[in-house]
């Protein structure tokens, strides 16, 4: 089936409500759960070395103006947000490395409940998800690494950056929360040929993924909650 078929039917919306709908469930509440602290964590370390790394690299203004700047706070509100904002650009990648940890947990809890006459999905070896883990990861990071001059360009050709940075990270994680779920029942060589019959699609729900990481509190959950949407698309899809 098509994207433009799946899309049609307002399946993203129907998804979204079966995830919602099993948060009561208890399989489902114990890797989410632990999902929120291992995301609470990472977002920490994030915001720490942020931090850290923005410190010494941040400009300042000497003179009138820096001392003007200084006493209404402007320059703490400007290295603020610069912290948070490195911290939100790469959020996705330690997000694909907390949905690696919880995919099996998640995936089952939500074929339990919504496929029961599908088989057990394959348990993927320890080393093979490292490796692809490992990749996904760093695929990220380069990217949008690489892709901060121009970020930062756009910020000042409202909303082009914000746009792009949506429109970058929406494709990635899409494509790289499609295959991790997909793997567990299909080669990977299927499972990529899955995804590319159905690019728009997944890509539109990568863009999905990518606003709930956005939001403050619920975005810890996103890595979880990403991971049951996502079992339910390979499902209408596959």
């Amino acid at each position: 089936m098509r994207a433009s078929a799946v899309m049609g039917e307002g399946a993203m919306l129907k998804d979204v409500v079966k995830v919602i709908g099993q948060l009561s469930d208890k399989r489902l509440q114990r890797p989410v759960l632990l999902g929120l602290l291992v995301s609470a964590l990472a977002l920490a370390l994030l915001v720490a070395g942020s931090f850290w790394l923005l410190s010494d690299m941040l400009p300042t203004i000497e003179g009138w103006v820096g001392r003007q700047l200084d006493a209404v706070g402007l320059l703490e509100i400007l290295g603020s947000v610069a912290v948070g904002w490195l911290a939100l650009l790469l959020f996705p990648a330690f997000a694909l490395a907390i949905q690696s940890i919880f995919v099996d947990s998640v995936a089952d809890a939500v074929e339990a409940k919504y496929y029961p006459n599908k088989p057990p999905g394959r348990d993927v070896p320890i080393g093979e998800a490292l490796i692809a883990t490992v990749r996904l990861v760093a695929i990220v990071l380069l990217i949008n690494l690489v892709l901060l001059p121009v970020y930062l360009i756009l910020l000042f050709i409202p909303p082009t950056g914000l746009l792009l940075y949506f429109a970058v990270n929406g494709y990635l994680i899409g494509r790289e929360y499609f295959e991790t779920v997909g793997i567990r029942r299909l080669t990977l060589a299927e499972t990529k040929v899955t995804r590319r019959q159905n690019r728009s699609m997944i890509w539109m729900d990568g863009v999905l993924l990518m606003l709930v990481f956005t939001v403050p509190v619920l975005n810890l959950a996103g890595p979880t909650l990403g991971t049951a949407y996502m079992v339910h698309r390979f499902h209408r899809i596959s």
